[in-house]
């Protein structure tokens, strides 16, 4: 059955949440609620990666994240944390997260010796590579097409799988991720291509992680619903993607899929 992934947005800016969390108390009051509405793992982050978010700098994306990633580590809840800079996710392993969550992929110049020094060391950790057309944060415009979508997201997994590989991680600590949303672009189809064409990305990346949460695509197909409006289709998204056996699935509305996860293993009997 599929773990959960619940958000926790540190950030000024995110789409659908931004400025909520950013004093730690807040940030660690909202993370026990998404434990305690059933997250598998706290997915932290500190830089928005939204089309219209600003970078902010290395030291003010850890000091956003490091109160509430710190305490969680201490109480022993399995997190994960959703950055793409190495100086970032390094600290982050030494802080005692589990998964590393990388929007580009781990294609930073400098990931490989973090990766190789830090990361190996700890045996029990693991990687999340995310596909997008910009290699970072989110644009509306992209050359990918509802034909080429899934080719050109299958292909970049294979050449990450190869890299990570050549420099001695193990295949079965690497997740992928095909973005969605403005990740693939602001065509709604790319989406929804990927989302029907699961089985074939999952016959070869087995190990998958998706997050359709509130994006972008599932409002646009219903007369452009703001995020907060997009909980039903949100749901109806995650629920397909529980029937199709995706391994992770990342949202902000823990309670919601927990439930339906509970509703689904009970059909499923």
């Amino acid at each position: 059955m599929s773990q959960i992934f619940g958000i926790l947005n540190i950030t000024t800016d995110s789409f659908s949440d931004g400025g909520q969390f950013l004093d730690p108390g807040s940030a660690i009051k909202q993370g026990q609620k998404l434990r305690n509405d059933g997250a598998d793992y706290l997915d932290i982050s500190g830089q928005s990666s939204n089309v219209k978010s600003a970078l902010v700098s290395e030291e003010s994306e850890w000091e956003r994240i490091e109160p509430t990633l710190r305490h969680f580590v201490s109480l022993g809840v399995p997190t994960s944390v959703d950055s793409f800079r190495p100086n970032v996710q390094a600290k982050a392993l030494e802080a005692g997260t589990q998964i590393l969550n990388d929007i580009t992929g781990f294609t930073h110049p400098d990931a490989k010796p973090i990766l190789r020094d830090v990361f190996l060391a700890r045996s029990e950790t693991k990687l999340i590579v995310m596909h997008s057309h910009t290699l970072g944060i989110a644009k509306e415009k992209s050359e990918l097409t509802p034909e080429n979508v899934v080719p050109t997201i299958l292909n970049f997994f294979r050449d990450r799988k190869s890299e990570l590989t050549s420099w001695g991680i193990a295949e079965e600590r690497i997740y992928f991720d095909p973005g969605m949303g403005f990740f693939l672009g602001e065509d709604p189809e790319l989406s929804f291509t990927v989302l029907r064409n699961i089985d074939q990305i999952l016959s070869e990346f087995p190990r998958l992680m998706l997050g359709v949460s509130r994006k972008s695509f599932l409002g646009n197909v219903l007369g452009g619903l703001p995020p907060k409006e997009r909980e039903m289709p949100t749901l109806t998204t995650e629920i397909y993607l529980l029937q199709k056996k995706v391994p992770l699935i990342r949202t902000h509305d823990v309670l919601k899929l927990t439930q339906a996860k509970k509703i689904w293993g009970m059909l499923e009997r």
